[in-house]
């Protein structure tokens, strides 16, 4: 009985220890900018008010809308005027 709650702790802190080593994301995390693979294509984007801004391409333009709580659309792909 007593090797058997041994062998038990062990596979729990085996069990434990792999989690704990994976790379999870953190949920805490609302917005997370993985921008660095995307090409820089500039893209004009406008808001609700008719704001318009230059992103340096659609994934930064996501990103700092999550962020800023925004809601900025592309309307072309070049910079805007």
């Amino acid at each position: 009985m007593k090797l058997f709650a041994v062998f038990l702790t062990l596979a729990l802190f085996a069990l434990t220890t792999l989690v704990q080593g994976f790379s999870l994301p953190d949920p805490n995390v609302k917005c997370s900018m993985e921008c660095d693979t995307q090409e820089d294509a500039a893209i004009c984007a406008a808001d609700d008010k008719g704001t318009t801004k230059t992103y340096r391409n659609v994934c930064i333009m996501k990103t700092e809308n999550c962020l800023q709580n925004a809601n900025f659309q592309k309307i072309s792909d070049k910079e805007c005027p």
